[in-house]
């Protein structure tokens, strides 16, 4: 009965202390894009310096890429982006900094909606 009690008591510990190291990331922020390529050549040198700008420069993380989206409800065009950030104020950030150099480049290439959301469960 006390091994049984100190095996479980250590394992209990255990969790804990490795619950404990496990990065959270409760509230990471997310941008959700959906749209039509207007322009393919246009597009592409835009997607270029988004990975240079948002993702090495912001600290971005693509997790989607859909270029032939099954869209059944809506407007939205056939090419979708999910991508995450530490948190939804670096998401803000980058838009609002580094992230406006790049819509000239995007205007003409690409319409699209752009979201961001934030995880808080």
């Amino acid at each position: 009965m006390k091994k049984t009690i100190l095996t479980g008591l250590i394992a209990c510990i255990a969790g804990l202390a490795i619950g404990y190291k496990v990065p959270k990331d409760k509230n990471a922020g997310y941008v959700m894009i959906s749209g039509r390529i207007t322009n393919p050549e246009q597009a592409g040198k835009y997607f270029e310096a988004v990975n240079d700008v948002v993702v090495k420069g912001c600290g971005a993380k693509t997790l989607s890429v859909d270029f032939e989206t099954d869209v059944r409800e809506g407007y939205d065009g056939p090419f979708s982006v999910l991508s995450k950030f530490p948190s939804k104020q670096a998401v803000i950030d980058c838009y609002e900094g580094p992230y406006q150099e790049l819509i000239p480049l995007r205007k003409g290439a690409i319409d699209m909606n752009f979201r961001i959301v934030e995880r808080n469960r």
